[in-house]
């Protein structure tokens, strides 16, 4: 197993023994963060995964980018191994992927620009600001060819850790916890 599988394990199932009402809350600290950054302020488009099971709720940051009349797209995954683009979300036109996470079906595609921020999944972080995420190369790709994208990084405070990112790796401006902003 590598060092990366190694790590991302031992902190799914450090994540999994959460309850949920401490991810909530932990969710609402960092989104309340989110909101001070000038970043967020100067945004006009965010695009942002959908939270699934024990991952930081992503519906705070959703709920208020709506107040904040914010457009929101969310990623949705190609058929070619690695890609995703991002369309309009409206939570009444979701499916399910074969990850088992939700996507919009809405035609509306979104492409990327300097009004635009990216809320970034991991598992773990480092304080160089990279992830380890699923695995699948995504956001790493994504990141790579829309580098004029602000990008934030949401996690666990104690979810920063060491660990050498590869030459692949594509790290975020901000990565954001519930005690840090770094």
């Amino acid at each position: 197993m590598t060092i990366k599988k190694e790590i991302r394990s031992k902190y799914l199932n450090l994540r999994n023994s959460f309850s949920d009402e401490y991810i909530d809350n932990v969710s609402k600290i960092i989104a309340k963060s989110i909101f001070q950054l000038k970043v967020y302020k100067n945004c006009e488009n965010i695009f942002i995964y959908l939270s699934k099971s024990k991952e930081l709720n992503t519906k705070y940051i959703i709920e208020q980018a709506q107040k904040d009349n914010k457009n929101i797209y969310c990623p949705v995954l190609s058929n070619k191994k690695g890609i995703m683009s991002f369309k309009k979300y409206n939570e009444k036109l979701l499916i399910k992927n074969k990850y088992d996470i939700l996507e919009p079906i809405n035609e509306i595609e979104k492409l990327s620009d300097e009004k635009t921020i990216i809320i970034v999944p991991a598992i773990v972080y480092n304080r160089n600001k990279y992830r380890i995420g699923y695995g699948g190369g995504y956001y790493d790709r994504f990141l790579n060819d829309n580098k004029y994208l602000s990008s934030i990084g949401i996690c666990f405070d104690n979810f920063i850790i060491d660990f050498k990112e590869e030459s692949y790796d594509k790290n975020v401006d901000f990565v954001i916890t519930e005690k840090n902003t770094y």
